[in-house]
């Protein structure tokens, strides 16, 4: 975005706490909504406060899907993808459940929480120019917080990109010193995002096509 008083970005969102462990009926009667499929890759993960974060998202998301007359499945990768024209993208961190949808072109969102952050861990994720804004901050929560709103950033353009992980985040640079990230070279036209924080430590930012 290009200026403080931004329009509300075209991609649809909704976020929700994770709240306390679902008690025994709860859980069955949610996982009685899913898929088999997603019942099973959820009953691979160790941590119950994972398995609630998934199942809670992959709800939200066929709800928000069947809404738009669409169905939602997942790729072999397991990124989540929905009959066209709707894309669609699901978070969790820190406690919070995100979904974004967008029936313009590609989306990706991302939710972290608190993190320890170190110099090593900027070096491996951060291009030259983030990083030197990274270690322009004051202080070590003031590095935290910055790097945590160029690596939503980075992570939400990635998965709107469909590359995901698989391409070096420092490739990826961009200038999060404004009220909204934005992107460097070409690309910068083609994208938007918007940033948030859902509660004190949690980052989220949002990355939709403007123009596919």
């Amino acid at each position: 975005m290009q200026s403080d008083a931004a329009p509300a970005p075209p991609a649809h969102l909704v976020v929700v706490p994770r709240g306390p462990r679902l008690a025994p009926p709860a859980w069955s009667a949610l996982l009685a909504g899913l898929p088999s499929a997603e019942q099973h890759r959820l009953a691979r993960l160790q941590r119950w406060e994972d398995r609630q974060d998934s199942a809670l998202g992959w709800h939200l998301l066929r709800r928000l899907a069947a809404d738009l007359g669409a169905s939602v499945r997942r790729t072999p990768t397991g990124r989540p993808v929905a009959d066209p024209p709707l894309d669609v993208s699901l978070s969790h961190g820190g406690g919070w459940v995100t979904v974004a949808t967008h029936t313009g072109g590609r989306v990706g969102v991302d939710v972290e929480g608190p993190r320890a952050t170190t110099p090593a861990l900027a070096r491996r994720c951060l291009s030259a120019g983030e990083l030197d804004w990274f270690e322009d901050a004051p202080d070590a929560a003031g590095r935290q917080e910055r790097f945590l709103r160029l690596w939503t950033a980075k992570e939400a353009y990635l998965k709107a990109t469909g590359t995901g992980l698989g391409r070096d985040p420092r490739t990826v640079a961009l200038d999060c010193s404004a009220t909204e990230p934005r992107l460097g070279g070409a690309e910068g036209a083609r994208w938007g995002f918007r940033s948030s924080n859902p509660a004190d430590g949690v980052h989220l930012t949002v990355c939709w096509e403007r123009d596919p």
